[in-house]
């Protein structure tokens, strides 16, 4: 079997050159191209002289793999300490994978067992069996695909960071629920400007009378007549009427109340917050219950 060094060089100049430069992208490490050529040429080298080398042979391809992976992490980025070289290799690896991943589909799919004979064999079958449209589609998608994924990871996570945990007492009895920390959200109470947690109906329905907790099920709340002819007890002195704006609404109007105090996440305690009741969920997977201003947090 004849083996072309100088095409197989190239294979993985290009591969490897796809690689780092993917890392450079997702990481946000803004290296000069010289940098990633040098690297990729580097490994692209070593790789080459691995497979055609008799005397190199001998050593296991996987620890191999990692020496040659970490030569061109190495010179293409010139890592800051321990901890942001394992970044870099982690980072080059899980690229490496999923590219590796597609390139898998993309060998059960065509005719790339074909190709690679043709690799190994007969410059002139490779020539006829590669498609270099597809060589270049595949790195294309791989890069959309991991981005897509790292945009998602980012998004959750970001989600997860302003999920805050909220508990209402009030009468000595208290409810737990979830709140996201909403930077447009903004609710005052009118007359003595608290600041809103807007709650959904079913995290405090065990707060309210039963009469307002009727008209909540009857989606009859924003009928200020009806919530008020019926005052129950010593409750009916904490509600608050609580206007808002939103998209696709000039106005609205939120029935609150005033707990005794208010817990948001460890550190803050509020006793001047009111509950403003949101008779619908907030969200369809549950994830929170709750929106809360920042500048409650910020108090």
């Amino acid at each position: 079997m004849t083996l072309y060094a100088d095409l197989l060089f190239l294979v993985n100049f290009i591969m490897n050159g796809f690689v780092l430069w993917v890392v450079s992208k997702v990481l946000r490490q803004k290296r000069k191209a010289r940098w990633l050529v040098l690297g990729s040429a580097i490994m692209a080298v070593l790789y080459t002289l691995l497979l055609i080398l008799e005397p190199l042979r001998f050593l296991n391809i996987a620890l191999a793999s990692v020496v040659i992976l970490t030569a061109g992490v190495m010179v293409a980025f010139y890592p800051n300490g321990v901890k942001h070289f394992l970044r870099l290799m982690l980072t080059a690896y899980g690229i490496t994978f999923a590219v590796g991943g597609l390139g898998m589909a993309l060998f059960y799919l065509t005719d790339l067992p074909y190709a690679i004979y043709y690799i190994a064999a007969d410059l002139d079958g490779f020539r006829c069996a590669v498609s270099w449209q597809l060589v270049l589609v595949g790195m294309v998608v791989s890069y959309v695909l991991i981005k897509l994924t790292l945009k998602l990871i980012e998004h959750q996570t970001i989600k997860r960071q302003l999920l805050m945990g909220i508990m209402v007492t009030m009468n000595e009895k208290y409810i737990y629920f979830d709140a996201l920390v909403d930077t447009g959200h903004s609710l005052k109470e009118p007359l003595t400007q608290s600041p809103v947690i807007v709650a959904e109906f079913e995290q405090v329905q065990e707060f309210l009378p039963e009469g307002l907790r009727g008209l909540f099920n009857d989606k009859k709340e924003t009928n200020l007549a009806s919530v008020l002819e019926g005052q129950e007890g010593q409750f009916y002195q904490r509600i608050r009427m609580i206007p808002f704006t939103s998209i696709g609404k000039a106005s609205g109007m939120l029935i609150g109340f005033r707990p005794d105090k208010v817990m948001v996440g460890t550190d803050t305690s509020r006793k001047d917050v009111v509950i403003g009741i949101y008779n619908d969920r907030l969200t369809k997977d549950g994830r929170y219950q709750g929106l809360v201003s920042p500048e409650i947090l910020a108090a």
